[in-house]
């Protein structure tokens, strides 16, 4: 794949998973704090894993979450919204693409149940980390009961373990793929499209919500 079609391919998905971010991901956010993760980085391993594997670059995993993380700071030009509410969720962004990109550096085709549920484990409690020592976010499961926080550190671990699995699984044995888009044939204007669409989402749930 020639540069600009890596660069649309980039767009494009980090553009989709900026709507889906900025959608379903401020729906599900009304569940109880640390379920939402649980779903929220499989979706995110499957737009950088996408990436990677329509682009053939390692260095596209960091470049969707890039796209979708500067859709996120959108909501910074929205006056009185916390600065911290904005960053804490970029910030999980770039440690998603931090794990991604380690777990597509020993990705085989053994025991990937097992190397999945390694990966979510890291990324969850990078962000366990990031929210303790560094940000300090309003809620955040470092705010949790020592043994409650442990307990959605296993439940993240296990629930976004097997559905990553299961994909990379289905995936392995057929040409499985939730999204069905030939690359090859991308146009300028759908991911320009994409990108609007979600900065649009983006101000208009964090204004509603």
């Amino acid at each position: 794949m020639n540069n600009k079609k890596t660069i649309l391919t980039i767009l494009f998905l980090g553009g989709l998973w900026g709507i889906i971010e900025a959608t379903f991901g401020y729906l599900i956010h009304f569940l109880p704090n640390g379920f939402p993760g649980m779903i929220m980085f499989p979706i995110a391993f499957y737009f950088m894993f996408t990436s990677y594997k329509n682009t053939g670059k390692q260095s596209a995993i960091f470049y969707t979450a890039i796209v979708a993380a500067l859709i996120k700071l959108s909501d910074l030009f929205i006056p009185l919204q916390s600065a911290v509410s904005t960053i804490n969720p970029v910030v999980s962004i770039v440690l998603e693409s931090m794990i991604v990109f380690a777990f597509i550096k020993i990705y085989n085709e053994n025991r990937i149940y097992l190397k999945s549920a390694v990966m979510s484990f890291g990324w969850i409690l990078l962000l366990v980390f990031s929210q303790r020592f560094v940000f300090h976010p309003a809620e955040g499961l470092y705010l949790k009961p020592f043994a409650e926080m442990i307990g959605f550190l296993v439940m993240n671990t296990i629930v976004s373990g097997l559905i990553i699995g299961t994909f990379l699984k289905l995936k392995q044995n057929s040409n499985f793929m939730i999204l069905k888009y030939d690359f090859q044939k991308i146009s300028y204007a759908m991911p320009i499209t994409l990108l609007l669409v979600a900065i649009f989402c983006e101000i208009g749930n964090s204004l509603l919500f």
